[in-house]
């Protein structure tokens, strides 16, 4: 196994498969929020959960074919930062934790997925 320092920290290279699998776990937490949204949530709440849903499809999408071949130490750390959100995200699904208190926690897992994604489409484009 490589092992390379970046800023002082030891990080263990992974695979481009490995890298979009935290924006694969966000895009699936966001279709369960969907899911688990009961009829009875208010409108506002079942509208917001659609939408992250759409976003959080186009980052999967655009990380899936794009790829995340080039990215870097921040993007790293920032791909392993999602990872634990999710994992937070699903602990607290599992345990039947309202999908309205969830909303904000799923929404910024989002937007973190498409920053990362982003960024790792301006970085391989040269921008």
């Amino acid at each position: 196994m490589c092992v390379t320092s970046i800023g002082g920290i030891d990080v263990t290279p992974v695979s481009k498969e490995e890298r979009v699998d935290p924006i694969l776990e966000n895009y699936l937490l966001a279709l369960a929020g969907v899911d688990q949204c009961s009829q009875s949530a208010p409108e506002t709440v079942r509208s917001r959960l659609a939408v992250n849903l759409e976003r959080a499809e186009r980052a999967y999408s655009d990380a899936a074919a794009d790829g995340l071949d080039d990215v870097s130490g921040d993007m790293e750390a920032e791909l392993g930062a999602l990872a634990r959100v999710n994992e937070q995200s699903r602990r607290r699904l599992h345990r039947g934790a309202s999908i309205t208190d969830l909303l904000v926690e799923l929404e910024q897992g989002t937007e973190q997925a498409n920053r990362i994604v982003r960024a790792a489409i301006c970085r391989q484009e040269g921008r």
